[in-house]
Order: C-alpha cells, then structure tokens, then sequence
C-alpha cells in the first residue's frame, strides 16, 4: 500500500487512525436516534449543538494543545470521545444526549488542530515538511481509517440488526485501543520562541483566517463540508426507504468507507490533476447536481450519497494543507482549531435547514441543497480564482 516502510512516529500515526473509526457504529446512527423517538429536526439540532460545542472548545482547546503539548491533547481527547461513544449507546433521548454530544465535541476538539500539527511537526523535523509528504501521509491516514471503517460498517450493521446498542459500546473498545496507540507517540517539543501566549491566541488567530489568501478559501471549504456533513445524515433513512434491509447497512457503508478511502489515497492524484482551485469547484458542483436530480428521481439519491463521500476526504485533506503551508509553529493548533471553527459555525444552519426540510420530505431536503451547491460553488469559483491563482503554492495543475 506505501511506497516504502514509513518512519515509526508515521507508523504509529498510521496505527491511531486505524482505530480512530467510526464506522462501527455509523451504519444504524440515525437508525438508533429514530427508534428513540427523535425527529429529523432534533437530530440535526443534536448535531448543531455538536458544532456550537465545537465552535466553542476549539480555539481554548487548540491554545491548551499549544501550551500543554499535542501528544497530551490528543490522549485526553480520546479518552473523552470514548466516554461519550459508550454514554450515547446507554441513552436514547434528547437531553441526555444533548450533553454527550457537547462532551463528544470537546473530546474532538483536542484532537483536531492537535493531530495536524503534530503531524506536521514530525514530518518538517524529518525533512519532509513539503506539501507532498504532509498530503500523502495525511491522506493515506484518512484512507486507512475508512478502510478499517469499511469493515467495521459490515460488524456493526449486523451487531445493530440485534441491539442498536452494541455498536456504540464496541467504538468505545476500539477508541479505548487508540488511547493505548497514542500514548505510544513521541513528544513533539516546541521552544519557547514557538509557543503563544493566551493573549496572543486570538490576534494570531484573527490575523491568519482574515488574511486574503485565507478567509475565502477556508469559509467556502466550510460550506462544501457543512453541505456534505447534513445531507449525508439522510442516507439511513433513505435507502431503508427506498427497500434496503437494516441489517445490510454496514454493506452500504462499508462500500462508501472503501470508495472515500480510494479517494483519500488518490488525494495526490486528485491535487495534481485537477489543481485545487478546480478540486474545490468543480467537485462540489458535481456533488451538487447529483443531490438535485433526488428531487425528480428518488433513486439518484443512492449515486449521490457515494459521491458525497468521494468529495468530503479529499476536500478535507487538501485544505488542511493549504491552511498548514500558510501559518507558522508558534500557534499552528491555534489555527487549525480556528479552522474547524469556522467549520463548525458554517455547519450549524445548514444542519438545522436541511433537519427541518427533511421532516417534510427527505428528497425535497437533497434537492435544495444540491440547487444550493451548485450556485454556491460557481460563486465559489469565481471569487477564489484570482485569490488562489495569485497565491505561490496553491498547487493549481499546470
């Protein structure tokens, strides 16, 4: 699968992201929340409250991972991510599972600017800080954690055939593991002249995700994943809709875990090919017009749920590098956390659109965000056009 045996801090890498899956319990989510009684509405308000957790936590997270060490970060996230995974599996309604989810995204906001930027680190103090090195490891990352996501779907399609329950305990187990592969991982020391202080967090923040080569960059990004995140929250009841059996789920879902994780390993391919600027055009256009085409032929929904995942992975990873390759050491969790900020307030009225068009009509919510995608993403293309092509290293095909 790797050109060579990578390093052993890249190796453990490799190792957490196999465990960092969801896919055990992804297959029945919605499945579980809709036998709980929740409607469509109060699902996508859990996930915004999700995201309000998010937006709150990950500029104080992304400096505590700054100050206190990324390794660190990354443990304690875990640990409360599986908490939460379990705590979810033992509840079932609104608000018991309102404050899970607040726990879940505190746990996922230590780790998400913490991960990128000891990765980083450990690559640029090998020598292989480039642009190549970071794609490819990331991606490859992505690609394993969905590859042993696609087999984790097929488990917990059929353990959710006989609990709902037992999938979220059995991610709890395998996040329990990630804990144990993390504490494995090297120290990534940053020196005194590379740490921020509270009162510099927020005007390096400010500073960085206003910048020209930034702001438009990050909040379409924001769009593109806040579009993909709602919409592929309906796939569950759709294709049980549309006449596929509950228990062959985590078939479906383990197809889509392998297809994102071709995508997520093809990342370089797919940078090199069509250049960012067209990656994060033309892909969600097309994305967009296949959810569009749900409104008028229910079955184009199932293509268009594939799609969604072969789009988010590599959208994700591209734009992780960009971001990266433009701040510096000294507060790059602090960014990075600002980034899945903005990605977390994008997210919130977009989720709760799509919940409460949803309760009406499940198609009808596909359709409108994908006539929304389509119009967004060529405004997208030509706001970023002469942003990015003016920018060096923003990796445009030739």
């Amino acid at each position: 699968m790797f050109r060579s045996l990578p390093e052993p801090p890249v190796r453990k890498y490799y190792a957490y992201k196999a465990t960092a899956s969801v896919g055990l319990a992804g297959p029945i989510w919605v499945i579980f929340l809709r036998a709980n009684g929740l409607s469509f509405t109060e699902i996508l308000v859990l996930d915004a409250i999700w995201w309000v957790g998010i937006t709150l936590g990950e500029v104080p997270t992304g400096y505590v991972g700054d100050r206190m060490g990324w390794k660190r970060s990354l443990v304690v996230g875990n640990v409360l991510r599986t908490v939460a995974v379990v705590a979810m599996g033992a509840s079932g309604t609104f608000w018991p599972l309102a404050g899970i989810y607040l726990l879940w995204a505190l746990g996922s906001t230590l780790q998400s600017g913490s991960t990128d930027a000891w990765l980083y680190e450990v690559l640029d103090r090998d020598g292989d800080s480039d642009s190549d090195a970071f794609t490819m490891v990331h991606g490859r990352g992505q690609s394993l954690t969905l590859a042993f996501g696609a087999a984790g779907a097929v488990v917990g399609g059929y353990l959710g055939d006989v609990s709902l329950r037992w999938p979220f305990y059995a991610t709890g187990a395998l996040w329990a593991l990630g804990v144990l592969v993390l504490l494995t991982f090297p120290n990534v020391t940053v020196d005194d002249d590379d740490r921020i202080t509270a009162a510099d967090a927020f005007p390096v923040l400010r500073e960085r995700l206003l910048s020209a080569e930034l702001r438009g960059f990050v909040l379409w990004v924001a769009v593109v994943l806040a579009i993909a995140s709602a919409t592929a929250r309906l796939t569950q009841p759709v294709t049980v809709g549309l006449g596929l059996p509950q228990a062959w789920l985590g078939w479906l879902y383990g197809g889509f875990s392998l297809l994102a994780a071709g995508a997520s390993y093809r990342t370089e391919w797919l940078r090199d090919r069509f250049g960012l600027l067209g990656w994060v055009t033309l892909a969600p256009a097309l994305l967009g017009v296949a959810l569009a085409l749900a409104l008028v032929l229910p079955l184009a929904a199932l293509p268009a749920f594939v799609l969604i995942r072969a789009v988010d992975t590599p959208t994700s990873t591209l734009a992780t590098q960009y971001v990266n390759d433009r701040i510096e050491t000294a507060g790059r969790a602090t960014v990075l956390s600002g980034v899945s900020m903005v990605n977390a307030v994008v997210a919130i009225p977009f989720g709760v659109a799509v919940g409460r068009v949803a309760d009406s009509s499940q198609y009808l919510a596909l359709g409108l965000a994908g006539i929304a995608l389509v119009v967004l993403s060529g405004l997208a293309a030509l706001r970023l056009s002469g942003g990015l092509m003016s920018v060096p290293n923003a990796w445009d095909a030739d």
